[in-house]
């Protein structure tokens, strides 16, 4: 059987695999990535094709802590702790404070697209415009926002430097909030008290993992994928994302990755 040539952009460090040099059950792992993430074929699976195991189990791991909706086995949630719109901006703080070129795109987008799913694209204009220095404009954030952004920036720098007080600042703020939820507001101190905790062990896993994330885009130099690509993000980046926010995450990146 004669194999079709595949479209491939630029690359530098690490070439991206295609699918024809793939054995089938990895193809089918980073098939299963692109379906379930928006039917994008995308360098993040390509490059990690060279893992095959990591490849078939990214989808469920991921999902657990960035996608998934609040799931429950009967009475017992297990994921979607944080609702996504903050997962998105968690996510993009992360990434623009490592200055990770592929994070800071590709969720820039899905950042917004998330935002204008729920009707919120006016709001989120200004969130994403200077979430780069958020503590710089904070009548652009509710207080949830601050507070937690506040940690994403600790968390990624150093750490250590994370006070008792300022977890402390955490879980009351997000106690608070919580108690506007019609869905949680009956719940008790004592449930209310674990569901604060897994929503900052939940958060911190998010930060942990973009961390680990925009580093390994960074030093193998992963590229969005272009016009010369089987699918072209940067055209539909164009589109999508607002330009005064993708000349911002020009300015950040410069020529970096």
């Amino acid at each position: 059987m004669l194999k079709t040539k595949i479209s491939q952009g630029p690359w530098t460090r690490v070439r991206p695999l295609q699918r024809d040099e793939m054995d089938l059950y990895t193809e089918a792992g980073m098939t299963v990535g692109e379906i379930t993430w928006g039917r994008f074929r995308n360098n993040l699976g390509k490059v990690m094709a060279y893992l095959p195991r990591m490849v078939q189990t990214e989808v469920e791991y991921c999902n657990t802590f960035i996608f998934d909706p609040p799931t429950f086995r009967g009475d017992v949630q297990e994921a979607g702790f944080v609702d996504r719109c903050l997962k998105e901006l968690v996510i993009s703080r992360t990434s623009l404070y490592n200055r990770c070129r592929y994070s800071v795109t590709h969720h820039a987008y899905i950042g917004w697209s998330t935002w204008s799913a729920a009707g919120r694209a006016d709001e989120a204009h200004a969130k994403y415009l200077h979430l780069h220095e958020h503590d710089q404009h904070p009548e652009v954030y509710s207080e949830r926002e601050r507070v937690v952004l506040d940690y994403t920036v600790l968390v990624c720098g150093d750490p250590h430097r994370v006070t008792d007080e300022q977890f402390a600042t955490l879980r009351r703020v997000l106690r608070e909030d919580n108690r506007k939820d019609e869905r949680l507001a009956a719940f008790s101190e004592e449930e209310m008290g674990r569901h604060v905790d897994s929503q900052i062990v939940e958060l911190t896993w998010l930060m942990g993992h973009f961390c680990l994330l925009n580093r390994w885009f960074t030093v193998l130099q992963v590229p969005d994928e272009g016009a010369e690509d089987e699918v072209n993000f940067l055209a539909v980046y164009e589109q999508v994302v607002p330009e005064d926010i993708r000349r911002r995450n020009d300015r950040l990146l410069g020529d970096d990755f």
